[in-house]
């Protein structure tokens, strides 16, 4: 039997990076998945492999900036299963440049998928996951950021919003934990995902040298690392965690 068996996910951002990577992982574990992407080849991608290799999952290509598009998300997922236990929001993206520099399409790019989107999701699919009967076995979890809480030059706006979503889940568990749904917060540490810098993920003399000042685990993460702590949560192994905020780093907050 597998972690996830009897769950139905959507995950978003499946396309690449830890949304991949949480699809995957919970569609290995037994979860039936919905996988949203913007990019339908790479959004498809993914749950073609899921399916070849024996799971069962379901693709809807998504921008996560339109209302209409997470109501496309949830009309597939109720018509296909009628209902949900699992959300994963994962999609994000990385505007990476100095403050003075940022402008207004920045800001409306990095909020509204970062933040708002996030929000969307969550308000499309609680209705249906809340039962108080269920002991904690429905369960959303959000990705946010170390950079939520620790400085980090030239990603301002990123920071500022994933700050956000860290603090709006923690605080949205007062609500809706009675109500049977767990909700948690994963801060991931520096990936290497599409959102890495080329010259980084084509260089393991750079990679190394940043090893030395940022991950005193000594390497950088991979989308699968931060996939083990998403698993774990939205299983029935985690039916007693909610409200918590995981810190999935190699040690970065701790390198000052």
């Amino acid at each position: 039997m597998g972690r996830m068996d009897g769950k139905i996910a959507v995950v978003t951002g499946v396309g690449s990076g830890i949304g991949k990577a949480i699809a995957e992982m919970f569609a290995a574990e037994g979860a039936k998945v919905i996988g949203a992407d913007f990019n339908p080849e790479a959004g498809q991608a993914t749950v073609d492999g899921i399916n070849d290799r024996g799971g069962e999952a379901t693709f809807v290509q998504a921008n996560l900036r339109k209302k209409e598009d997470v109501e496309k998300i949830k009309a597939v997922a109720v018509e296909k299963y009628g209902t949900i236990t699992t959300l994963a929001n994962c999609a994000g993206v990385l505007v990476h440049k100095s403050f003075l520099e940022h402008n207004d399409d920045d800001y409306d790019f990095i909020s509204e998928t970062n933040f708002r989107a996030y929000s969307w999701m969550m308000q499309a699919f609680l209705p249906m996951m809340t039962q108080e009967n269920s002991h904690g076995k429905n369960s959303i979890v959000n990705i946010a950021s170390i950079s939520s809480i620790k400085p980090e030059t030239n990603a301002y706006f990123y920071g500022a919003f994933k700050a956000g979503i860290d603090l709006m889940t923690r605080n949205l568990t007062r609500e809706f934990s009675p109500q049977g749904v767990r909700m948690n917060v994963i801060c991931p540490g520096p990936v290497t995902t599409n959102m890495t810098p080329k010259d980084v993920l084509e260089s393991p003399e750079i990679q190394a040298d940043m090893c030395k000042h940022v991950c005193s685990i000594g390497r950088l993460g991979v989308p699968e690392d931060i996939a083990y702590a998403a698993t774990y949560l939205c299983s029935d192994e985690a039916t007693w965690v909610t409200g918590a905020h995981f810190v999935i780093d190699g040690g970065a907050c701790m390198m000052g």
